[in-house]
Parts: structure tokens; C-alpha cells; sequence
């Protein structure tokens, strides 16, 4: 068994581990901080009921110039448009709900 208690004196020197000298620890945590928490929120996103799409078939989506557009099915780009919510884009259940929400319908 390890005692790891701060308070009590360690005899000996101490040393660092062989794979993390030189503060390669402390520049390892942070990345691992991030990820886990883009992936925790990523997984929140793309599994909730707007994201998903489940129930609501109007797709928001972003251009490159960054307008939001919404399609609704029947419309010439519908199929093709894919809805990533990583780059703002969601489903929504109404054209009301898109429109409040900021977002114009497709003119085609």
C-alpha cells in the first residue's frame, strides 16, 4: 500500500516520473480537459430531440456567408441538406419556430 499524505515527511529524494519531467504533465491535463468536455458537449447536442430531428422535420441551416436558412420537405434542396449542429445548425418543429428563432425560409 501507498501512502500518499501529504503532511508526512518522505524520506529520500524525490523524483519525477520518466514521462512527465519537465512540466509535461501540467501541458497534457488541459488538453484532456477539452476534449472531454467538446465530447460531453457535442453528445448533448447531437442527442437532443431539436438536434435529432425526431418530430421535427425543418431543417435550419447555415450558408457559408452565414445566413440561417430553414428548408421544409418538398423543397428542391431539402434532401440534400445536412444539419450539423457543431456549426449552429438544428431542426426545428414549426416555420413559426424557425422565423422567431432568427432564421428565413429557403427561396426554393
Amino acid at each position: 500500500m501507498v501512502d500518499f499524505d501529504p503532511r508526512k515527511k518522505r524520506s529520500g529524494p524525490s523524483r519525477p516520473h520518466p514521462r512527465f519531467e519537465n512540466g509535461q504533465l501540467a501541458d497534457w491535463i488541459p488538453g484532456v480537459a477539452l476534449a472531454a468536455g467538446i465530447t460531453i458537449l457535442a453528445t448533448a447536442m447531437l442527442t437532443s430531440p431539436m438536434a435529432s430531428g425526431i418530430g421535427c422535420d425543418i431543417k435550419g441551416n447555415v450558408s457559408t456567408t452565414g445566413e440561417r436558412i430553414f428548408h421544409v420537405p418538398g423543397q428542391e434542396y431539402y434532401r440534400e441538406t445536412i444539419v450539423s449542429p457543431l456549426r449552429g445548425e438544428r431542426w426545428f418543429c414549426s416555420e413559426e419556430a424557425a422565423r422567431e428563432a432568427g432564421w428565413r425560409k429557403a427561396y426554393r
